[in-house]
């Protein structure tokens, strides 16, 4: 099982937006007691994005490609304020993902 983080990051201080995904990531493998058939996949720290020009598009493109390959999108409490993580919840919903809101 993959379950993939979704959260508010444009807008939010760069390191604010890493301790939410890095809290959500650890509570997470709590969660699921750190089994070891649960991939957690935090956009921040676990996708690289090397290969693209910065822009929104680009990291969502990466991003969205990460989510189809998951069961589930956790939500982040701030989800509901990123134009990104809207997406991401509608794709996921669209696509019978499991959803879990943090």
């Amino acid at each position: 099982m993959k379950i993939y983080i979704s959260g508010q990051i444009s807008g939010l201080p760069e390191a604010e937006a890493l301790s939410n995904f890095e809290k959500a990531k650890s509570y997470l493998e709590e969660r699921y007691q750190f089994n070891p058939n649960i991939k957690i996949i935090s956009p921040m720290h676990d996708i690289e994005h090397e290969h693209h020009d910065k822009s929104w598009e680009s990291y969502m493109k990466e991003d969205i490609g990460e989510l189809l390959r998951c069961d589930t999108i956790a939500m982040l409490p701030n989800w509901g304020k990123s134009k990104g993580a809207k997406l991401e919840y509608l794709i996921a919903t669209h696509l019978d993902l499991d959803v879990i809101f943090i």
